[in-house]
This record gives structure tokens, C-alpha cells and sequence, in this order.
């Protein structure tokens, strides 16, 4: 098992002499091998060299500021994974918004409080300590084809503790009666990151025993509208980032924000699922056009999302194996795959047409699952 570095080494970026001074002066150095520079030109050809374990990157820097610095990083193969937190003056929300999309993991406001800081670095320590894990253990899984035993010692193991650490400290940072309201929402970004990993870590194992044939299926009324809007929630900033709009309908009618569909199944399946092909549709949409999502009540559900890209014709025959991907940087090609073996537990099917022209559409239908007339598209009215 790779083990986190007996000193991790933690790069600090800013042009400010007064600011490296006092973020080396944060770190112990029995703990930490500190390194600094006072340019992002120096501070890349340095990481090309040694690449360091972590990097505290400020924004406002001459000749190259902090986003094209995380950029390039990002763009190179060896130093994409290097976990950046940016650490700024600035405090407008764009600011920490084009911080996120160029691949920095944490943003922290100056002045700072120092343990919080302190935390964050040794969270985020531990997170690409256990993505790296977890990425060496799914090679041993391609080649072993051991799925089912290693998963389950990586969830429990590997995975679980270092979970714990990153839920537990953000809390207890958030009961600090000295954090600015904007510390807070960075913060609970960080709980609902760890809780989101948890529950994926979860659904890894399920997704075996759905393999396995033995998952307990406990279907509930779940309001799939709900669901469908949730997913869209938290999907917002990858469709901003593209210009992508939505349409929603229902039996060929706009959907009120108020309306309700309920469906039998279980809510976390079908949000699994909604999120999968979702996101699979934003990836493969060109920039600036709809995403369509167009859900039937009678004579049974179905629910079918459209984009106006094609899925390329060397997968379509594999479309729903494990790991057949296509033009994604980051794909594993386990979301299609996921969502088709979970709407098999449902008793449903998944399907899709495709078209260089018109585009994509992947249909989930669960037969002998109508929702109830009376209660199909009715608005949530108290």
C-alpha cells in the first residue's frame, strides 16, 4: 500500500516576500519539507524537477497569475494530480468560482487562521494519498479481474479512515466563531464533498452485490421530480461552464417548479442514475445548445435525455459495458455502466438511439411502474 510521505512536500507560491515568510512560519518543519517561490514561472519549472505534494498558490502575481499557473499544472499528465489550494486576498465569488474550474481543490481568504489552514493541508494530504491508492488498486482490478474482494478492502480500509478525517475536521472547523461567512460556505463545500465520496464509496458496494444478484431491493413512493431537479442542482456548474440550457417535460407539457412524480423504487438509485446519464449528456453536448429531459407518467414511467451529441460509432455495440469510454480526459467509463446495471435492479431498462445529426438520446423505463393518476403531475401545493 503507497503511504503518505514521512514529510510531504508543500510548494508555496506568492510574490509577496511577507506572505511566504509567514506561510513557512505555519508549517512545522519535523512535519512538512517546505519549499517557496515568488513567480509561477519559477514555481512550474521547479514542480517539473520535484514535483511536491501539495501547493499553496496565491492569484494576484505578476507575468502569471494563480489560474495559469493551476492551468498548465493541470494540463501536464505528471502534475495534474497535485492538489492546489488557493490562497487569496480576493474574495468576490467569480474569483473563487474560476478557482474551482481551473482545478484547485480548496481556496482559503487572507488573513487566514492558521489551524485552519494547517487542516486543510493535511485533509487534502490524505485525500490524494487515498485517490492515488485508489487508482493503483483499480489497475491491480483491471488485470486480476478481483473486483469484488479488492473493492471491499479498499472501501473499508483505505478509503473509510482517511473519510473520516476529512469530515470530522471540517466540522469542527465550522463551530470556530471566527470564520467570515464566506470561510463557512467553503467549509460546508468541503463537508458535502466528503459525505458525496462516502456515499459513493457506499454504492460501490452495492453496485457489487447488484452484479453479485443478491442486492435487497426496498422500494419507497420517491418524488422523481425532485430527483431530476436536484441532479441539475448540483450539475449547474459544469452546464454554466458550456452554456447549456435545459428543458424539462413531462407528457409533452412543461413541468411547473411545484410539480411532483411519484415512482416506486429507491431515491438513491434513481438519482445514481439520473446523475450518470446527466452528466454523460453534458460531456458529450457541444458548447451553448439544451439538454432535454423528458419524463412519461402513463401507461408507465419512463424518463429520456437528449443532447445533440453522438456517442462515437466504435463504443455504441459496448455502449453499456465497464470502462468503454471515449474522448474524456478523466472518463473510467463506469457511469453508463453503473447506471445500466442499476435500472436492471429496478426491473427496469435503459436503451438509447444515437445519430450523428440528431444527436443522443438514452431512454430509462420501468415497466409495471406507472405513477398513480391521481397523483402523477400534481403540484406540491401544502
Amino acid at each position: 500500500m503507497t503511504e503518505t510521505p514521512i514529510n510531504p512536500t508543500i510548494m508555496l507560491v506568492d510574490d509577496t516576500p511577507e506572505n511566504l515568510q509567514l506561510l513557512r512560519e505555519m508549517f512545522d518543519r519535523a512535519e512538512y519539507r517546505v519549499v517557496a517561490f515568488p513567480s509561477g514561472k519559477l514555481a512550474l519549472a521547479a514542480a517539473a524537477k520535484n514535483p511536491p505534494d501539495i501547493i499553496l498558490l496565491d492569484i494576484t502575481m505578476p507575468e502569471m497569475d494563480g489560474f495559469e499557473v493551476c492551468e498548465r499544472l493541470k494540463a501536464d499528465e505528471i502534475l495534474r494530480e497535485i492538489p492546489i489550494i488557493f490562497v487569496s486576498a480576493l474574495t468576490e465569488t467569480h474569483d473563487k468560482v474560476r478557482a474551482f474550474t481551473a482545478g484547485g481543490v480548496d481556496y482559503v481568504t487572507k488573513p487566514f487562521q492558521f489551524e485552519e489552514v494547517r487542516a486543510r493541508v493535511r485533509t487534502h494530504l490524505e485525500l490524494c494519498r487515498t485517490r492515488r491508492e485508489l487508482k493503483r488498486q483499480n489497475n491491480i482490478l483491471h488485470e486480476n479481474l478481483r473486483l469484488h474482494e479488492l473493492v471491499e478492502q479498499i472501501s473499508r480500509h483505505d478509503l473509510k479512515s482517511p473519510l473520516t478525517v476529512f469530515l470530522n475536521v471540517p466540522g469542527m472547523l465550522m463551530e470556530s466563531e471566527n470564520l467570515q461567512p464566506d470561510q463557512k460556505e467553503l467549509i460546508q463545500y468541503l463537508i458535502t464533498s466528503g459525505q458525496r465520496m462516502s456515499e459513493m464509496i457506499r454504492r460501490s458496494l452495492d453496485l457489487i452485490k447488484m452484479e453479485q444478484g443478491i442486492y435487497k431491493l426496498m422500494p419507497v413512493s420517491v418524488d422523481i421530480m425532485k430527483v431530476v431537479r436536484q441532479v441539475f442542482d448540483e450539475l449547474n456548474g459544469m452546464m454554466a461552464l458550456k452554456n447549456l440550457q435545459r428543458e424539462l417535460s413531462l407528457d409533452g407539457l412543461p413541468v411547473p417548479d411545484s410539480a411532483v412524480l411519484p415512482v416506486q423504487g429507491e431515491e438513491l438509485l434513481f438519482h445514481s442514475i439520473l446523475a450518470n446519464l446527466i452528466k454523460n449528456a453534458i460531456e458529450a453536448s457541444p458548447e451553448g445548445v439544451k439538454i432535454t429531459v423528458a419524463l412519461i407518467s402513463q401507461p408507465e414511467f419512463s424518463v429520456s435525455i437528449h443532447n445533440l451529441g453522438a456517442i462515437p460509432a466504435h463504443i455504441r455495440s459496448r455502449f453499456f459495458d465497464r470502462y468503454v469510454t471515449s474522448g474524456k480526459e478523466q472518463g473510467t467509463g463506469l457511469g453508463v455502466f453503473s447506471a445500466h446495471l442499476m435500472t436492471r435492479t429496478l426491473g427496469g431498462d435503459l436503451s438509447f438511439t444515437t445519430d450523428d445529426t440528431e444527436g443522443t438520446t438514452l431512454t430509462l423505463s420501468i415497466p409495471g411502474n406507472p405513477a398513480p393518476k391521481n397523483e402523477s403531475f400534481r403540484e406540491d401545493n401544502p
